[in-house]
């Protein structure tokens, strides 16, 4: 990747390469923070086989990054959670760059980023972050923390019931997803209220002014309010 080595120096004298810092990112995003994740869904997540998995848990246990519970799964320690929100943090600042100055669209994105994310240091992150005038969130709604900052309370749509209003703020960084909603014209900060829920899982109707938008029951999972 653009002739930069896979190694790169991070706090506390320790060596994160490309390939934990995807693990660490992975744990984080989906939920590791505060509960036990199981490699299978850690090897769904980064499409890696479950011997990979079980060798990549085994290193960063070594060194300090997660805790294990047999037959239960992983837990980011302090200092993994540190690192995994300086990683995504890292791959939020470019996307907002990507297309605040750039011009991608917002469901172009996560692979550059992606890339981008590995070959930042703490000096260009910092720089990054100073030129795009400390922004709050992505594009996607997702907010852009510190590694000593709380994470949002967010709810996800699928969980309200009918009546209840809100607003979007967050679209879960999912390349399907981001096209999804950008078809049915859905965007950050739209007001909304559930106006219908389909028995047996069905799809989820909510009105947005005078629209009325139908959406299945796993989009709404990753459609993030308040």
């Amino acid at each position: 990747m653009l002739g930069i080595p896979k190694l790169y120096f991070r706090q506390g004298g320790k060596f994160v390469t490309e390939n934990k810092e995807d693990y660490l990112k992975a744990i984080y995003k989906l939920g590791g923070k505060s509960s036990l994740i199981s490699n299978k869904d850690i090897a769904k997540a980064l499409n890696v086989s479950a011997s990979s998995v079980s060798e990549m848990i085994k290193k960063l246990l070594q060194e300090g990054y997660v805790e294990y519970e047999l037959y239960q799964g992983v837990k980011l320690t302090e200092i993994g959670v540190i690192e995994a929100i300086k990683i995504v943090r890292r791959h939020l600042l470019w996307e907002v760059f990507l297309v605040e100055r750039l011009g991608y669209s917002w469901d172009e994105v996560d692979n550059i980023a992606e890339l981008l994310e590995h070959v930042t240091d703490q000096v260009l992150e910092d720089k990054l972050d100073k030129y795009l005038n400390s922004p709050k969130t992505c594009p996607h709604g997702s907010i852009i923390l510190k590694a000593d900052s709380e994470n949002s309370n967010f709810r996800t749509m699928d969980g309200l019931v009918v009546g209840e209003v809100g607003t979007i703020r967050r679209f879960e960084d999912i390349k399907e997803i981001l096209n999804y909603v950008d078809n049915l014209g859905l965007k950050i900060g739209d007001e909304f209220e559930i106006v219908n829920l389909a028995p047996y899982n069905g799809p989820i109707t909510f009105k947005i002014q005078d629209k009325i938008i139908i959406i299945g029951l796993e989009a709404a999972k990753k459609i993030y309010i308040e």
